[in-house]
C-alpha cells in the first residue's frame, strides 16, 4: 500500500495535526507500506527532497499558502501515479490533491478538521471582505467530490452532513495526544488563569480580553496568562497590543513561543485554563490541558462537550459575560467532574489503516 500525502505544513513545522500524521506515515512505513508527503516550502532553508525515518518529502516553494498546491500539482500527478490514495486536509492542500485524483483516478480523502460555515461572518480580528471570501472559498470546497471524508470529532461530521455530504462518505476519527505530560498539582496563590493556543480567529480571545478587563477591576488579586502562539502574524499583531498596550492591566501576562518545558511549566502553575473558542473541530488545547488534569473553563462550542474531561465549568452562553460568570465559579471551586476520555495517538492511526484497507477492499 503507498499513500501520498498532500498537506500543507510536515516536519520540521511542530503542530499537533503534523505530529498525527507523521505518526501515521512513520507506522505505514515500519508495517512495510511506503507514504510519501508532498506540502509547503514555507522556509527557504528546508530542503526540496529529503527522507525521514523512511518517509519520502517533497516540498514545493510558494509565495503563499493557498497557493502553495496548485503550484504543486505536477508535482502531486507525477508522485500520484504511484500511490493507491491520495490523503489531503483542509484547507489550501486540498485542491491541487482533488484535480491529481480526478485526472488519475485516484481516491482522494480530504481530513475535514473543522467546518465554519456561518460562524466565518462573526469571525473578530477578519475584515468583512475577508469573512466572505473565506465563507464562499469553503462551501465551495465542500462541494468538490472527494471520495471519503474523515471528521475529527461528531460534531465536525454532524457539520459535514448538514453541509450535503452522504453519511456513508463520512467516517469520523478522533485526533490524539500523547500522554505523556505531567500531572497538574494545585499551586499557591494568587489566582491564575491561562490561555495558551495560537492566535486564530477562531480561539475566542475576544471575549476573553473583554471578560478579563472587566474581572481586573472587580478583583486585583488574579492574574492571567496569554500564552499566544504567533502562527498567524496580523491577528497576533493585534492581540499583542490589546494585551499589552491596550485593555489589561499589570496582573497580565503575555508570553510566546516558549520552550516546550516553560510552556508546559507556565500551565502547570495556573490554578485554571480557559478555552473559550468560538468553534473547534476537535480542540488539542483542551485535550492537553484535561491530559494534566487542571481545571478548564470551557466555551461549550463545537467539539468542545465531546472531548472535555475532569473538572469543567462550561460557560452558559457564548459571551463576555458569561465568561466572567464561569471565572468566578472557578476561583469559588464550582466545577462539574466528567468522567476521563482519552484520544490517543494510537487510535488515530489504527483507524486510519483500517480505514485505508477499506477503501483498497471496496476499489476491486
Amino acid at each position: 500500500m503507498h499513500i501520498l500525502f498532500v498537506t500543507d505544513f510536515y516536519k520540521p513545522h511542530v503542530g499537533g495535526v503534523e505530529k498525527l500524521f507523521s505518526s501515521l506515515a512513520e507506522t505505514l512505513v515500519t508495517d512495510g507500506n511506503e507514504a510519501t508527503f508532498i506540502t509547503w516550502k514555507y522556509n527557504k532553508q528546508l530542503p526540496a527532497k529529503e527522507t525521514i525515518k523512511g518517509v519520502t518529502i517533497y516540498r514545493i516553494a510558494a509565495p503563499a499558502r493557498l497557493l502553495f498546491s496548485l503550484i504543486a500539482l505536477p508535482q502531486i500527478i507525477r508522485q500520484g501515479r504511484h500511490a493507491q490514495i491520495i490523503h489531503t486536509s483542509t484547507y489550501s492542500a486540498a485542491i491541487g490533491a482533488w484535480l491529481a485524483g480526478k485526472l488519475l483516478g485516484k481516491k482522494v480523502i480530504i481530513t475535514v478538521h473543522e467546518v465554519w460555515a456561518s460562524l466565518w461572518l462573526k469571525m473578530p480580528f477578519l475584515s468583512k471582505p475577508s469573512r466572505w471570501v473565506f465563507k464562499g472559498f469553503e462551501k465551495w470546497l465542500l462541494k468538490l467530490s472527494f471520495d471519503h471524508y474523515v471528521a475529527v470529532s461528531d460534531f465536525t461530521r454532524k457539520t459535514l452532513e448538514n453541509n450535503g455530504i452522504a453519511k456513508q462518505k463520512i467516517t469520523r476519527i478522533y485526533n490524539g495526544i500523547l500522554y505523556d505530560l505531567p500531572l497538574w498539582k494545585k499551586p499557591g496563590q494568587p489566582f491564575t488563569f491561562c490561555f495558551f493556543g495560537r492566535a486564530g480567529a477562531s480561539k475566542g480571545l475576544d471575549i476573553l480580553i473583554d471578560a478579563t478587563k472587566e474581572m481586573q477591576q472587580k478583583n486585583t488579586h488574579i492574574k492571567f496568562k496569554f500564552i499566544v502562539s504567533p502562527q498567524i502574524p496580523r491577528i497576533f499583531k493585534k492581540i499583542k497590543h490589546e494585551i499589552c498596550n491596550g485593555k489589561l492591566s499589570t496582573s497580565s501576562i503575555f508570553l510566546s513561543q516558549l520552550p516546550h518545558e516553560q510552556l508546559i511549566n507556565e500551565i502547570l502553575t495556573s490554578h485554571c485554563v480557559i478555552i473559550p473558542s468560538l468553534c473547534e473541530g476537535f480542540g488539542f488545547t483542551a485535550v492537553e490541558a484535561c491530559s494534566m488534569k487542571i481545571p478548564l473553563i470551557s466555551s461549550g462550542q463545537g467539539s468542545l462537550p465531546e472531548v472535555v474531561s475532569g473538572n469543567i465549568i462550561t460557560m452558559d452562553e457564548y459571551s463576555p459575560q458569561s465568561l466572567i460568570d464561569a471565572m468566578q465559579k472557578a476561583i469559588d471551586g464550582n466545577f462539574e467532574h466528567i468522567e476521563d476520555k482519552k484520544f490517543t495517538v494510537e487510535t488515530f492511526v489504527e483507524n486510519h489503516k483500517q480505514l485505508y484497507y477499506n477503501i483498497l477492499q471496496n476499489n476491486k
